[in-house]
């Protein structure tokens, strides 16, 4: 998939919040859809006209029996892609409450969770790259790593 397809060609399906669905619900979790859904709805202009922080919100609410927490979906093969400003986000979202990660792998065939602590650390250890369309930085995380 290349930046220079369509945007609803390259997001027409989420497989990382797919496989994300599908776990939380083999495990009976309780969760309900918390961030932005609007791919599809609002003009990528429109949308940011929304304050970054805003647009950042994870993808779920998790509820456990004593706790609620955030969770994002992410969707990798080989290498996770994320983009420095959005974990800046998710860093204060995480000084409200706990943000954690659902990583799915399409060529490992299997998924990774960890918190926002643990996953900036490590990001904090790995190459910073730029995307070609943008210019805005990612942290290269190989999923081995995670």
């Amino acid at each position: 998939m290349s930046y220079k397809q369509p945007f609803k060609e390259r997001n027409k399906s989420n497989i990382g919040e797919e496989q994300c669905e599908k776990y939380l619900e083999s495990k009976g979790v309780t969760y309900t859809r918390y961030g932005f859904d609007c791919l599809f709805d609002v003009h990528w202009k429109k949308f940011m006209l929304i304050p970054e922080f805003l647009r950042c919100t994870p993808d779920y609410m998790v509820m456990t029996d004593d706790k609620a927490m955030l969770l994002e979906a992410k969707y990798c093969g080989e290498i996770l892609r994320l983009k420095v400003d959005d974990m800046r986000q998710y860093g204060k979202w995480n000084d409200i409450v706990d943000v954690f990660f659902f990583i799915y792998s399409s060529t490992k065939r299997t998924h990774k969770i960890l918190n926002y602590k643990k996953l900036i650390n490590l990001a904090s250890m790995c190459e910073i790259d730029r995307y070609e369309d943008n210019n805005k930085p990612y942290y290269k995380i190989n999923f081995e790593d995670i």
